[in-house]
């Protein structure tokens, strides 16, 4: 009886102990995306529909973006822990608010998406050919926010573009009805637009930044580096399921774009990969990435091309590699493999 008594009270205590257990709270982190749910969006929404981040410990909001300039202003504001955005944004983001820098902490594209679309056909052969046509965009692209480097390279006078000032989801259809002449955009963000409205990519020419004088790296995530400093197991956490959700991206599209449509359900699956695979043959699968895996960040080429875009915007001294990424956040090399 003694025995069964004494058990019985373990056993009571166990239980007591287990119920007083608190499972860790989870680490809140507010992320805001540079543009709408689409497919380069979607390894964040498949990292969250996975569990990658609450196995990290992170309870992450994912809001969508409104144009990464936008992106950059509300993460200097600390309105956002972590954000997703152009690094050659931050050159004059952050010469112009030194009080709210942002910084680089994981290089997601290793080349900007920038670029300048118009028809073939039209006389539009070079980018000196821009002189004197009708750009329509809005202020918040990097396609034009970094337009002036890409002109200063290419010997393009500035002041002989006009520029036509239009609503981001406006402007791809009116381009495809002939409001003007080219258009400053993301390539894996128009061309796939443009599809949908009857413009096949055989039948526009595009100047891709990167291909015409601007080697600069592109979109990262960002922070503003005291939030960083001072959760420095944060960033890393979100990092890795980053890593975990570009992966499963790769592994699984048709998943991957599911996990948007729940966001967006009128979302095209078929549009959305193809949008998917345009962003890993332009930005992703490179051979830096394939050889030394994502985020992999020389310094001397961010140096040459934060020096581009400084010029540009007649900001002086330039910023370095050191003041705008910050690799202390990312896991090794080897982890940083992607399986295409």
């Amino acid at each position: 009886m003694l025995r069964r008594i004494a058990l019985g009270l373990l056993l009571a205590g166990g239980l007591v102990s287990a119920a007083g257990a608190e499972t860790p709270a989870l680490t809140p982190v507010h992320f805001r995306l540079d543009w709408v749910w689409q497919a380069p969006q979607s390894i964040w929404t498949l990292a969250a529909e996975r569990g990658y981040f609450k196995d990290e410990g992170l309870d992450v909001t994912i809001d969508r973006g409104f144009g990464g300039p936008d992106t950059i202003g509300n993460v200097g504001a600390g309105s956002y822990e972590l954000g997703f955005s152009d690094i050659n944004n931050l050159v004059e983001f952050d010469a112009k608010n030194p009080g709210q820098r942002v910084i680089s902490v994981f290089v997601v594209y290793d080349a900007t998406l920038s670029a300048i679309i118009t028809r073939k056909g039209n006389g539009i052969d070079t980018p000196k050919d821009l002189e004197g046509r009708l750009i329509g965009a809005p202020t918040t692209t990097a396609g034009r926010t970094l337009f002036p480097a890409f002109a200063k390279v290419n010997h393009i006078d500035p002041d002989k573009i006009r520029w036509q000032t239009i609503g981001i989801q406006l402007q791809d259809q009116q381009f495809a009805a002939g409001a003007f002449d080219a258009i400053a955009s993301f390539s894996t963000t128009s061309l796939l637009n443009l599809k949908q409205l009857g413009l096949e990519r055989k039948d526009l020419t595009v100047f891709n930044f990167f291909d015409h004088g601007l080697d600069l790296y592109g979109s990262s995530l960002l922070a503003r580096p005291d939030w960083a400093a001072a959760h420095p197991e944060t960033v890393r956490k979100f990092v890795r399921a980053t890593l975990k959700g570009m992966n499963a991206m790769l592994a699984d599209k048709p998943a991957t774009i599911a996990s948007l449509q729940k966001r967006d359900p009128l979302l095209d699956t078929k549009l959305e990969i193809e949008r998917l695979d345009l962003m890993i043959e332009l930005a992703l699968k490179t051979p830096s990435v394939e050889r030394n895996g994502v985020s992999h960040v020389d310094p001397a080429r961010l140096d040459r091309g934060l020096a581009i875009v400084a010029e540009a915007f007649n900001i002086a001294p330039a910023p370095t590699a050191a003041d705008m990424f910050d690799p202390r956040y990312l896991p090794p090399g080897p982890e940083r493999m992607l399986k295409f």
